[in-house]
């Protein structure tokens, strides 16, 4: 009785929940360019930022195209499972983004090397110290065809020199329980000493899933035995509880200071949609309902597919700035047209 007491009075408060003040939202083209500095690096998606202290800001992609034979051009291109930059300067307007990818046999290869038939897709992380616990989920090719992949266990990595350059970090793989969990934790990574919030998404309808894990023990590598939300506290895996239904494969969480609440930034649907912010008063919620913040431009063209949307709250230049990927669902202008696949900026501000 208790139980069911606890998980009403949760739901009351969530309906009764006014979430933030009128948002304001809007594209900021200006900054756009940081992701066009470099002339081998010709797009990618993801987008997941990691504030490494110092003006200094880790950047990871998921499926990045380097090209080898034209610079500036797609078309002829390597595909690689993913990529980093480093930006120096926390304002994308004015900062500068160096991008590092491995190379093998003369060839780009991914950062994260691909174990096939499996490959990495990064995803959130903190650094606290000398110390970068960096997130990845691992996939592979389910069936045949560009939507024909699967998500495997969650990993994460430890990264023990983040100040020197990517190519030379030392990185070591963390223990977890990553393969007996079908959620990909590491979309968003707080820490709220003593403990280490982690979300990810899990099922058909990308519901996000929370795990908590010794903070200390967590930074030292050890990612064993979490606990998981249950809707109504902290237990064991078999409990677990979505934090609510139909989520986003990527999203974000962070603490607004400006709001007094947590924060989560995704998009709202599939293919043709909108940018949506939900906010909580606890890392678990409840959380309001989504509230639409943008539909981007792209989302209006012919065969729109626009994704990845999350915010990146160590960046200046608006009380909240996102990023959001463009794409198509017609497999050659995603493949060629440099007007897709690269990550824009929005910026939001609190009215």
């Amino acid at each position: 009785m208790a139980r069911a007491s606890l998980a009403l009075a949760l739901a009351l408060a969530a309906a009764c929940d006014p979430g933030p003040p009128p948002l304001h939202a809007e594209v900021w083209t200006e900054a756009d360019s940081l992701f066009h500095g470099d002339p081998r690096w010709v797009g990618g998606d993801g987008a997941y930022s990691v504030d490494l202290g110092g003006g200094r800001v880790l950047w990871s992609f998921g499926d990045s195209f380097i090209a080898e034979r034209e610079p500036g051009l797609r078309e002829g291109a390597r595909l690689i499972r993913n990529s980093v930059a480093i930006q120096t300067g926390y304002d994308p307007s004015s900062a500068f983004l160096q991008f590092y990818w491995r190379v093998k046999d003369g060839a780009a290869t991914s950062f994260l090397p691909d174990e096939p038939p499996t490959w990495h897709w990064p995803g959130g992380g903190i650094r606290r110290g000398d110390r970068l616990l960096w997130f990845a989920g691992q996939v592979y090719q389910d069936s045949p065809g560009d939507w024909g992949f699967a998500a495997g266990e969650w990993r994460a990595w430890l990264v023990d020199n983040p100040d020197d350059e990517p190519t030379d970090w030392r990185i070591t793989r963390a223990a977890s329980d990553g393969e007996r969990t079908h959620v990909q934790l590491g979309g968003a990574v707080l820490l709220i000493e003593p403990w280490l919030y982690v979300y990810g998404p899990g099922g058909e309808r990308h519901s996000p899933y929370l795990a908590r894990f010794d903070a200390e023990r967590a930074l030292r590598g050890d990612l064993r035995g979490p606990e998981w939300w249950t809707g109504v506290g902290f237990g064991a895996e078999a409990h677990r509880a979505p934090l609510f239904h139909a989520g986003a494969p990527e999203f974000s969480v962070h603490w607004a200071e400006a709001l007094g609440r947590y924060v989560y930034v995704a998009g709202a649907g599939f293919g043709s949609t909108t940018i949506a912010l939900r906010t909580a008063p606890r890392p678990e919620g409840p959380w309001t309902e989504p509230r639409d913040l943008l539909r981007p431009p792209e989302s209006f063209w012919p065969d729109a597919f626009v994704y990845a949307a999350k915010a990146h709250p160590e960046l200046t230049g608006a009380e909240l700035v996102a990023t959001y990927v463009p794409s198509s669902f017609a497999a050659l202008p995603a493949r060629y047209d440099t007007t897709l696949y690269y990550p824009h900026f929005v910026r939001v501000g609190y009215r």
